[in-house]
């Protein structure tokens, strides 16, 4: 329904003379849809100007409706991969999310952090949760009623307390009670999504790699 009132509204702004851009952003749609809908638009235009001869009508019509054809099925094929490329970016931050909580919570107690690594992965933290943001179109509505923001936000604001009783070149003694290790725990249950993606076991078994060799914390 969304899409459907968006192309009439598109169409309107032709009518007025806007151009592809002008409408892409009054709509904050993507150009390659736009484009799609200004040649479906210049189409009808055309048939509401076929000649009065009926075979030349006929052949012409035939060709208009071919080609409305092709730019339908053209226009499926470019919804279903931006709808497959969506669902990639949000597999993406769960994924990304689970590894951030795994590492912490292998090296939430009684280990040793530099100043420099706690600061570091509460950068980590907020990049993600920019992300899930973007992937929800910046809108507070729907990325704020997401778990996985919200456990990022608690996160964060649970390290920074902590960080901030400490200066560059400290060494800080990271040991989270029960409550905090539950919290990261819960956190590993997300359910964001999975009404739309299915996780893949196979991207879950290296997700500390990488940040085994960007975070060295040690047990004290």
């Amino acid at each position: 329904m969304k899409n459907f009132k968006q192309r009439q509204r598109a169409y309107e702004l032709f009518d007025e003379g806007c151009d592809n851009e002008a409408v892409a952003y009054d709509l904050q749609e993507d150009l390659a849809l736009v484009e799609r809908w200004k040649a479906d638009y210049d189409a009808d235009e055309a048939l509401a100007g076929l000649p009065e001869d009926k075979e030349l009508s006929r052949q012409l019509l035939g060709v208009q409706i071919k080609s409305i054809a092709l730019r339908e099925r053209e226009l499926e094929a470019y919804q279903q991969e931006k709808e497959e490329q969506e669902l990639k970016e949000k597999r993406g931050k769960v994924v990304s999310f689970k590894k951030l909580f795994n590492f912490l919570k292998k090296y939430c107690q009684r280990c040793k952090w530099t100043f420099d690594e706690v600061r570091g992965f509460i950068l980590k933290l907020k990049k993600l949760q920019t992300q899930v943001e973007e992937v929800c179109a910046h809108d507070e509505e729907v990325f704020s009623r997401l778990f996985i923001w919200n456990r990022l936000e608690g996160l964060i604001q649970h390290l920074e307390g902590l960080v901030a009783e400490y200066s560059e070149g400290d060494t800080i003694k990271i040991n989270f009670d029960e409550n905090d290790l539950l919290y990261l725990n819960e956190g590993l249950e997300i359910h964001d999504f999975d009404d739309e993606i299915e996780e893949d076991p196979e991207e879950e078994k290296p997700l500390s790699g990488l940040l085994e060799e960007e975070f060295s914390p040690k047990k004290y």
